[in-house]
């Protein structure tokens, strides 16, 4: 089995995005033109971006950026990504949280915790109660007193009204 084939280089995709990257990482690293076009020299064997081809070509160039202390904001080590992951944490005292929940917990029509936060949105106007401050967090409060008295309940006992 002498005649293995040698493997053809895959051509470069999305070209313009790697080229952004490219000019990304030279202005993030900070080097000359000069400097820049001897990088590209030496690690791909082309004079400018524009005349990469291959993949092997552009990974070469970025692991000469990253050598040289540039980070993508894409990938993190070990190639995770780092997008942010949300919490679930709320903004205001843990106090106001435990009450805003048992209070919608107790006459909301619709429990779910996903209907919690659109009338947490549609009262405050932020996007996610981590959002909250404890002003914010009074004003759903006070919402939710309403709303239990509509709903026949007595928003410091909890218990039904008659």
């Amino acid at each position: 089995m002498e005649s293995a084939a040698k493997k053809t280089p895959l051509p470069i995709s999305n070209k313009k995005v790697k080229l952004s990257l490219i000019h990304i990482a030279k202005k993030d690293v900070g080097i000359t033109d000069e400097d820049y076009r001897s990088l590209l020299s030496g690690a791909a064997e082309v004079e400018s971006a524009a005349e990469l081809e291959y993949e092997y070509q552009f990974n070469a160039v970025m692991k000469a950026f990253e050598n040289l202390g540039f980070k993508s904001a894409r990938r993190g080590e070990a190639g995770k990504k780092t997008r942010p992951r949300w919490t679930d944490a709320w903004g205001g005292t843990p106090n106001q949280r435990a009450k805003i929940e048992v209070m919608w917990r107790t006459c909301a029509r619709n429990p779910a915790d996903k209907a919690l936060r659109v009338f947490i949105k549609r009262i405050t106007h932020v996007d996610h109660p981590r959002f909250l401050n404890s002003v914010l967090a009074q004003k759903v409060i006070i919402a939710l007193e309403v709303m239990m008295r509509k709903a026949g309940f007595d928003p410091v006992t909890g218990r039904r009204l008659v």
